[in-house]
């Protein structure tokens, strides 16, 4: 049955992007994946209102659960934070994922860099994603009425809410609004992820510059909570800074390393016309950069510190070889976009493995 719909959907999903493109050559409009991730949403969700109990609703296999902290997650996979569609998250859930980290949210509504801002490549064989979105999205007000309509905590799994900034203030004050809106709502389990390592954004990495205030910010959000936090690293950070940021957010209780993100590539390196992404580059995801991943939370399991990977992770293989390494969850993107059944294939081959 998975391996079914596995394959109708990567087919259709061919389809769908050819005849977008067909579209837009026609049109004399750039090459623009988005299009088609936005009208694959939208597909999602109608075939939801007929037929999906078939064909989305998985149960995750007994066995494979895992323990972060206070918080448990049925299956060591989770959504890597790239999206806010809310309903489509809610498929993916229902697909088998054990919890879900929303895509970063920033204070007020954004629309994110110009458009074309997300391409398909293909590096060394090996087909991936650059992203360049800007992290459009609600605000924080948006967010909440989203969350407030939709019905994610009904899953009973633990949410994830990524937060941005651009300065200090900015994360505080997103922090604390979030969290006095989901501290209100009874039985439900979530967390924070600080995304300081935005590879699309003018100063999306300004803190992994400076680690004084990321301690600070730590120190203020433990002040105000208990909750779960992590913070998010990037590969483009050298492995002695990856070393003495996990020192630094060890020494903050019920945090975590997320060791992964999107490493900064410009349209060259990814073999992409200059143009193909308006602000000349983005964010490489995809199986190319697993290798980086792995290494990543080689160098952190020997800090003791929970971790989190996030970062090409797409076959049961990547899984095991990261949970050998002590890794607790597996944050999954670009995967899911390509075939989003590889969901309840990986969680039945944990089983086994």
């Amino acid at each position: 049955m998975i391996c079914m719909l596995s394959l109708t959907y990567r087919i259709i999903r061919r389809f769908v992007i050819w005849v977008v493109y067909a579209n837009q050559r026609i049109k004399g409009q750039p090459r623009d994946l988005e299009d088609a991730v936005l009208y694959g949403d939208q597909k999602l969700k109608g075939i939801d209102s007929y037929l999906g109990r078939l064909a989305y609703d998985f149960p995750i296999p007994q066995g494979i659960g895992v323990h972060l902290y206070d918080l448990f997650f049925p299956s060591p996979l989770t959504l890597a934070a790239y999206k806010d569609d809310l309903k489509v998250i809610d498929i993916l859930l229902r697909l088998g994922l054990g919890g879900a980290t929303l895509k970063t949210i920033l204070k007020e509504v954004r629309q994110g860099n110009p458009r074309p801002r997300l391409q398909e490549v293909t590096v060394n064989g090996e087909k991936g994603l650059v992203n360049a979105m800007g992290l459009p999205g609600s605000g924080i007000s948006g967010l909440i009425q989203s969350l407030k309509e939709s019905s994610l905590f009904a899953h009973g799994r633990p949410i994830g809410i990524s937060i941005g900034g651009h300065t200090i203030t900015e994360y505080q004050d997103n922090f604390l609004e979030l969290h006095r809106f989901l501290s209100s709502i009874r039985d439900i389990s979530y967390y924070f992820e600080l995304n300081i390592s935005c590879p699309n954004t003018p100063d999306g990495q300004d803190m992994t510059k400076s680690p004084h205030l990321l301690e600070s910010l730590l120190q203020f959000m433990r002040n105000h909570s208990d909750v779960v936090i992590g913070v998010k690293l990037t590969p483009d950070q050298s492995n002695e800074d990856l070393v003495a940021f996990a020192e630094l957010i060890k020494s903050v209780d019920k945090t975590y390393v997320n060791a992964g993100n999107a490493p900064y590539r410009t349209c060259s390196d990814v073999g992409l016309p200059e143009q193909a992404i308006s602000i000349g580059g983005g964010g490489y995801s995809g199986r190319g950069i697993f290798k980086r991943t792995l290494e990543m939370t080689t160098i952190l399991a020997a800090m003791k510190v929970p971790l989190v990977a996030t970062g090409g992770i797409s076959t049961v293989d990547h899984v095991k070889a990261l949970r050998d390494k002590g890794v607790v969850l597996m944050g999954m993107a670009t995967a899911v976009v390509q075939d989003p059944y590889c969901i309840p294939r990986i969680n039945r081959e944990l089983v086994l493995a």
